[in-house]
């Protein structure tokens, strides 16, 4: 599924917690993993690659790529990176206290932005599942960009033995007085879903006003192994931001999150 994973480190014990995570996901799909450091220029790349290799020796990822390179904008050389081989996946902790040229905290959402997605963020409730082969959470909104994501989700059910569950949250149901009526449109997302990849999809419309805390409890609940979602939906999604149910599903969410920024969004966002 992925021919390459990056995975950014910013001297944080975070930061290496998604090495682990990429780790995991590596040996499913026989992907090779590159760690990658930046250094604020002016500081010895030297000392920061030594310093990286003692720090991936002691995580267990010494067999890993081990990179660090010079530069003042991290999510641009963490992009480019990623670019230079096909079909690479970007894996990065969404917390951290860097010691380097930026926290990675504050890095996320500019990868997002440069490189569309899909990245798979860490979030600081967040734990490495171990394994992928049990449920994995897709919210949709109604919106074309939410579903981008289906194709995702039914490639990694496919890929790792996953099950994809579809969720709608709705905020406002005072029209809706019958569940199959309000379930209508998911229920359609999973049987055309289900058709199209010979897999099983499964439903569930959640309520509550926090989507974000909604989809997290769920996946919570289901124990599920990963959440997968589209940063742009109805609400929108400020420049250069991350969009503010994705940011809260990514803050609570105890399983990994996958995120993808459609780059038709790039043209309508100007």
């Amino acid at each position: 599924m992925f021919n390459r994973l990056v995975v950014p480190v910013d001297g944080s014990e975070r930061s290496w917690d998604a090495v682990a995570l990429a780790s995991t996901i590596g040996a499913l799909c026989d992907a090779p993993i590159e760690v990658v450091q930046v250094v604020a220029r002016g500081d010895s790349v030297d000392a920061a690659q030594g310093e990286l290799d003692r720090e991936a020796a002691r995580h267990g990822a010494g067999d890993h790529t081990l990179v660090a390179v010079a530069g003042d904008d991290v999510a641009a050389v963490v992009a480019d990176r990623a670019a230079r081989v096909p079909g690479s996946m970007v894996v990065m902790s969404s917390t951290g206290r860097g010691r380097t040229a930026a926290v990675l905290g504050s890095v996320a959402s500019e990868v997002l932005e440069r490189m569309f997605g899909p990245i798979i963020v860490l979030g600081p409730e967040a734990t490495d599942p171990g394994s992928f082969d049990g449920d994995l959470v897709v919210p949709v909104d109604g919106s074309e960009f939410s579903e981008m994501t289906l194709g995702l989700a039914a490639a990694w059910g496919i890929g790792f033995g996953a099950t994809p569950w579809l969720v709608e949250v709705l905020t406002d149901t005072t029209a809706l007085s019958a569940d199959a009526l309000e379930s209508a449109y998911v229920a359609r997302l999973a049987k055309d879903l289900e058709a199209e990849s010979g897999h099983d999809v499964e439903f569930e419309v959640l309520h509550g006003r926090q989507a974000g805390r909604e989809i997290s409890e769920f996946a919570h609940g289901r124990d599920a192994r990963l959440i997968m979602m589209s940063t742009h939906g109805r609400t929108g999604l400020a420049r250069l931001t991350m969009g503010s149910t994705a940011a809260d599903v990514v803050h609570h969410a105890p399983c990994p999150v996958v995120l993808s920024r459609p780059p038709r969004f790039a043209d309508e966002a100007e």
